[in-house]
Order: C-alpha cells, then structure tokens, then sequence
C-alpha cells in the first residue's frame, strides 16, 4: 500500500478547474470536485486525491481575469479522500493506510460572503509508520516567495538545484509569492508582472517547514515555488536554516503515533502583491488601486526580500543585522555586501517601516543597530558598508563619504516614528549624538561662514565632489532640523534649539555662497577654499536644498524649472544636467553621469509637494514609477534619460520600488507619523476622500470627517500624547473631537486654509473621530 502510495506522488493528474470567483458566496459539487467561491477568492477540491486549487481576484466585479495561483496537496497521496461540503464550508477527510496501520488528514476550510481570505483548520493523527516524513505541499506559480520565521525572513527567486531549500524548525509565521520568473540582467525577456500572489499567515505556528524555490526543483513545472510543512515525522539530516540542495529524507521516520494540528489563513489575488495585507473592507473607492498595489508591490516584492537579518544569511552560523540592494534570485546584486546608508538602505528601510508592521519594523531595528554596534566611538564615523560581517568605512569608489552618517541617523528616526518605540529613542541618543559628531568635525572653526566642508560626494559615490559642497550642506539642513525635533522629543529642548539654529545657519551660508547669482536659478556644486568653483547643475544637491527649504518659493520654484528644463526629465529624476566625465569621476566610472536615480526621485516629490502642483508631480514622478512597477514589479538599478529601466543595471533593486512605495504613502497622501506628532496633509486633491489602513495604522478621511489611529509603542496598548495635525478639511469650520481613550470631548476650528491642529492621546486602541459640528 505505501508503495502504490508513493508513487502516486510524482503523477499527479491535472484538474480542469472549472471554478471561479462569484459574485455571492458560491458552494458546488461537480462530479469529482467541489467548489468554494466568493467574489475574491476560488477554491477547488479533487476528490479522488484530496488535491486542493486556488485562486484570487482583488476587485471581485468580474472586471478582470482571475488568477489560478496555487495548490495544496498531501505527501503521499491518501488511499481515500471524502469531501462534505456546505454554504461556506468544506472539509477533506483523507485516509491513509490499511486496517493495522492507519491515518487520517482533515482539513476544513471556511469562507464567509465577503472575506478576502479562508480559515483553515487541519488535524493529522494515527499510527502509521513511514520510512519518509508525512508533509503538506503548498505548490505556488509564482516565483519570489519570502517566508517569516521567528528569527527573521527569507526570500528566494529563481533558485537553481543547489540553493531550492531552505530546511527549518523554527516556528514559521507566514509565507507569502508574487511575480514572474525570470527577468535578471542576463535574460532576454525584461521583468514583468505576472499578477499573481499568495499568502498564507499562520495562526498556530509551523515548526518543521522546508521552503523551496525554482521549478527544477518542483515535480510539477507550472509551479515557480512553495513550502512544505511536516506533519508527521521529522525534518531530514542535514544543514538548517540555510538555502541548499534537496536532502535526503529517506532517513527520516515518523513515530508510531502522533498528531498534529494547524490553522492558517489563506489569501489569493490576481496582483503581485502579498493578498493578506489588503485590508479586509478594501474597494477602489476607498484607495484606487494603483496606490494600494505600488504600496503593498513597493515594500514586499523587493525592499523586504532584502533582509539579511535570519541565521546564516551572512555568515554561516551568525545572526547579523544586516541588509541586501536586491532580492535573492540565488545571487545578489553587489554580491556579499550589506547596509549601504548612502543613502540606499536609507531608502529601503525607509519603506518596509511604512509597511506599518510590527514585525518588519523589529528586522529594520536589528539593521539599524547593527550599524550603530560598528561605530568608531572616538570619531563617530559610521560604517559605509558590509563585506560579508566585516564593516568597510570607505565607499566602493575608495572615497570617504559623508551619506552613511545622516541617513543612518535619519534611518534611526524613522524607525522611532513609525513604531512609537520613543523609549529606544532615548536610550540610544547618547550613541547618535556621537554619530553626529563626524558631522561637526566638518565644520571649520576659524571659517566666516557655517559650511561643512567635505572629501566626497553625499550621495552618489563615484562623483568627485569636495570642499564646501552644496549636496551635503543642503542635506545637513534638514538633518539638523530633524535631529533637533529628536531632541525636543527626548527632553533636549535646549540642544533642540541649538540644532535649529545651526541648521539656519547653514541654510544662510548656502544661499550666501553656493546660490548662482548669474544664473539665479541653481546652487553649484562646490565652492573650493581658494575661491574657485565647480558647477554640473547637479538634481540631486538643488531637490534636497528646495526639500528642506533652503530657498524661498520664488527661488524654489526656479530650481524646480531649471530641473524640468533638462533634457532627460523623462528619467525619474536624472543625476545633472552636466555630464560627468573620466576626469569628474572616480577612477573615470562614469556608469552612474547618464541616468536617474530613485534617491533623487524622492527629494523631487518632497520639493513638489511644497513648490509645484501635484498635477506636476503626478506626471513628472509618481505616474512613471507606478506604471513600472505595476508592470514590472522588480525593477532595475537605474533608468535611462528617456524614462526606460536601463535593461545592463543591477535586476532585482530596491530603490525605485521602495520609493514608488513612500511616494504613494508619504506624498499623495500625505501620511506622515512623526515622533510626538502625525500629520495628515494629501497633496492630491482640494477635497480628497481615502481610507488607508495596514497593522498599525488607519486613516479614514475626508473633508467633513476624519477618523485615525496609529501605533505609539511597541505595545497594542502602549499610548502616547500626540499633536493632530490635518489640512484640506472644510475651511472656517467647528470640528468636534472624540477620542475612545479620553472622556472630554474637544471642539476645534479649521482655518480659511482647512488646516487644523490639535493635541490628543494615539495609540493602536485609541480611535479619534474628527467631525464637521453641525
């Protein structure tokens, strides 16, 4: 019997799969299957080998296709499976063995009319012995898949027979697969989006798990990649806990008798997106869909696949806070090197703290620390990077750069806010000041003016770019004035007042000698101690000068001209409007003179926000990047002068995802959680009407009523005294205030503008409702 069992195993017959979603909750039997649908999600089960099919459809109207994304199946295939099925119910009881040696699988699966994901139970239990471990197979055709473990994630594409698997007895806590395969640098066909994803979140946690990547590694090659949970029996000899080859299971045996259960939720959706972190009560009414799938695509498709932070992904045998420019396909881009705040991980944990998810959050603290665990405390100089555990202080190009000390200080901040873990804030000022110190260390005493002067480039290593520099001074305006909002919020009201006073120093020093007084439109781009200057009309030094209102508005608004006159405005957002030649270059590398750049994307979309028309920013930046990554999903390193993903850079990268991402949140919406405030300002309309909502924030908005929680601890009932401050609500209007964790109740007043602020205690159970008085 085992042996017609196991053999069974490698033939599975292929399904017609009738079924689809419905427009009510659907229940049917069909000959050997039934069916399970509702307007999202499919569920078809084959009743002579218990084979479960599913699927998804994220608008649920019948608008689009649905997408077949997956299948569960037992390993060995059972001897007899029984199905009973009713209204939103089905359950498949699978038997196994014969009369002295028997076991049973149930798995039972609910779906209610308008869930966006199944419940389902299963219970294993008898006294069957096998030479093999007893697994449940869960079959993905999508191609990246990522699981969370307790100690951390991991994410594979693409992998070939030597990295497939990934054994593990940590306790698994969900998996999620989106996207096509292929689409690296070598291939001949670019990335694109195959609008598919799957995600399963565990409610009572896997222990034995086998994560496995690459369709050579499958038996059926329609599946991209999946996961096997152990059952019955143990996990094969071998490594753990690292990506490898197929072990040997053949010596692994189960006990005589045993049990166990499990519960999951199941999601499935036609968008490469993971389906459970769309929120349950989602329509395109409420958030149009561009902007919930660049959101959800933005963060987990790349910027979370990499996270370096479980056991052995750096080194064997080490837990390391580091991570990745790319995703896993096996390799990654700038192989074995890690944590680049120059700015790229600035960048990319930047966006997987947006995820607003306690769990990633906690992976990018492990980041940050790591980092800050490397410091040379007597100078307070930073890390550029990771060569595999060891810290490099120097970057690629063999220059000193300044970039790794603000924004892995600024990374610090972010992680504050978008948590509301104020309390690790304040523990580890001490060693961010020291950070900070660097900095200082550029300013020269006996100077007539607040320059810091500088041995490289901010944030573009290979430029050659020093002395009294416009991109770092421009940045260390804003630098200062958020380090000076950190020690305010740390009780530091006295050095808070310092930092802004320096900061408005530097801002004066910058138009006093850096501003091009002929052209009247530009800062150029060093100003050496002798007098002379160097001017490229570089984007990246003019966006984060008119980002941290360096400028007035007149000014401003010519920089924002002056960018936009350029011939490559396509690219979003280009280096400079002078090339960068042998000779401007480090070791003449001119491969980053003719492209654009997602870090200089962001500083446009801050500077827009304040200067220009959203109609501008919105066909300028966010427009190209949503329609590359709804299309393509992974992206490339860089884009060409007319706007393409420039097809030789690194595959797989972080940056334009990542930015697409915070754009969307941060800029549209204007979503802003801040260390002792939360700022809702949308840029994208004179009346919009959104709901946006993740794990740890909700903000439900329109002009007449707005309705906002939000995380301040890394507690469900951690609270926090918060300033409200909200814009483009009805003007010159009376606004009641109510809030669950308080009993008064607060009258406030708009202004002519439809701005309003108001003090008020947030935390994860504290709801505020904002209303229109009558």
């Amino acid at each position: 019997m085992i042996k017609r069992l196991l053999l069974l195993l490698f033939v599975l017959p292929v399904i017609a799969n009738s079924c689809t979603t419905s427009r009510t909750l659907t229940n049917s039997t069909d000959g050997d299957t039934t069916c399970l649908s509702n307007r999202f999600l499919f569920l078809l089960v084959d009743h002579i080998e218990g084979r479960i099919i599913f699927g998804g459809n994220i608008l649920g109207d019948g608008s689009d296709d649905d997408a077949e994304v997956g299948s569960i199946t037992l390993e060995p295939l059972p001897a007899s499976v029984d199905v009973d099925s009713r209204e939103g119910y089905v359950q498949v009881n699978s038997g196994f063995g014969d009369s002295d040696s028997t076991m049973h699988d149930t798995i039972t699966i609910t779906l209610s009319e308008d869930d966006r994901f199944f419940e389902v139970t299963t219970s294993t239990n008898g006294n069957l012995s096998l030479t093999t471990p007893f697994y449940r197979n869960f079959l993905f055709k999508t191609s990246s898949i990522t699981a969370f473990y307790e100690g951390g994630p991991v994410q594979m594409k693409d992998a070939n027979k030597d990295k497939g698997f990934f054994y593990s007895g940590e306790n698994l806590l969900r998996v999620y697969s989106l996207g096509a395969e292929g689409g690296d640098v070598s291939d001949t066909i670019p990335s694109r989006a195959l609008n598919a994803g799957v995600d399963i979140m565990f409610e009572e946690e896997a222990s034995k798990s086998i994560i496995i990547s690459g369709s050579s590694n499958l038996d059926d090659e329609e599946y991209l990649s999946g996961f096997k949970t152990v059952l019955i029996g143990d996990l094969p000899s071998g490594k753990m806990d690292v990506w490898g080859a197929e072990l040997d299971a053949s010596a692994s045996t189960s006990t005589s008798t045993s049990t166990s259960t499990s519960s999951f939720k199941l999601g499935a959706t036609n968008r490469d997106l993971p389906s459970l972190s769309i929120p349950q009560d989602w329509s395109p009414s409420s958030l149009p869909l561009v902007d919930l799938q660049s959101y959800l695509t933005g963060i987990y498709a790349s910027p979370v696949g990499c996270l370096c932070t479980h056991v052995n992904q750096v080194e064997e045998g080490q837990t390391l806070g580091q991570i990745a420019t790319t995703i896993a396909r096996p390799d990654r881009g700038y192989s074995n090197t890690y944590n680049y705040f120059d700015p790229d991980n600035y960048i990319s944990t930047s966006a997987i703290l947006l995820s607003m998810e306690p769990y990633l959050q906690a992976e990018v603290k492990k980041v940050l620390m790591r980092n800050g665990d490397m410091m040379n405390t007597t100078t307070g100089q930073l890390p550029h990077h990771f060569e595999g555990a060891n810290p490099v202080y120097q970057a690629l190009s063999g220059e000193i750069q300044t970039g790794p000390n603000v924004f892995w200080v600024m990374s610090c901040f972010n992680y504050a806010k978008t948590s509301g873990d104020l309390d690790w804030l304040k523990s580890y000022m001490p060693t961010l000041r020291t950070a900070t110190n660097f900095l200082y260390d550029l300013f020269q005493e006996d100077a007539d003016f607040k320059l810091a002067s500088v041995p490289g480039s901010l944030m573009v290593d290979v430029f050659l770019r020093s002395n009294y520099t416009s991109d770092t001074n421009a940045m260390l305006v804003g630098f200062f004035r958020e380090f000076a909002d950190a020690e305010e919020a740390t009780g530091n009201s006295t050095g808070a007042e310092d930092l802004r006073d320096l900061a408005d120093d530097i801002s004066e020093a910058l138009m006093a000698h850096l501003w091009d007084t002929a052209d009247d439109d530009h800062f150029i781009t060093q100003l050496n101690p002798d007098g002379t200057t160097r001017d490229f009309v570089d984007y990246d030094s003019n966006l984060m000068a008119t980002a941290h209102q360096v400028t007035n508005a007149e000014q401003a608004k010519k920089v924002l001209a002056r960018v936009d006159s350029g011939q490559c405005r396509k690219g979003v957002t280009f280096v400079s409007e002078v090339w960068y030649g042998e000779d401007d270059t480090t070791g003449g590398n001119t491969g980053d003179s003719w492209c654009a750049m997602g870090r200089h994307a962001w500083f446009d979309s801050l500077s827009r926000k304040l200067y220009d028309t959203y109609e501008n920013f919105e066909a300028l930046i966010l427009d190209p990047l949503q329609t590359h990554l709804t299309e393509s999903t992974f992206m490339h390193e860089r884009l060409s002068c007319d706007g393409t993903q420039q097809q030789n850079r690194t595959a797989m990268y972080f940056e334009y995802p990542s930015v697409t991402a915070m754009i969307t949140m941060k800029i549209k919406y204007g979503l802003e959680p801040g260390l002792t405030d939360f700022k809702v300002h949308p840029f994208y309309s004179s009346s919009p009407v959104f709901r946006w909502q993740a794990e740890n924030i909700l903000v439900d908005f329109s002009p007449a009523e707005v309705t906002l929680s939000l995380a301040r601890g890394l507690h469900a009932e951690d609270t926090a005294e918060t300033t409200i401050s909200l814009t483009k609500l009805l003007a010159d209007s009376d606004f009641s205030v109510k809030n669950n964790c308080e009993n008064e109740v607060q009258e406030v007043q708009s202004d002519s503008t439809g701005s309003l602020e108001f003090d008020t205690t947030m935390g994860l159970k504290c709801e505020v409702t904002i209303k229109a008085m009558a």
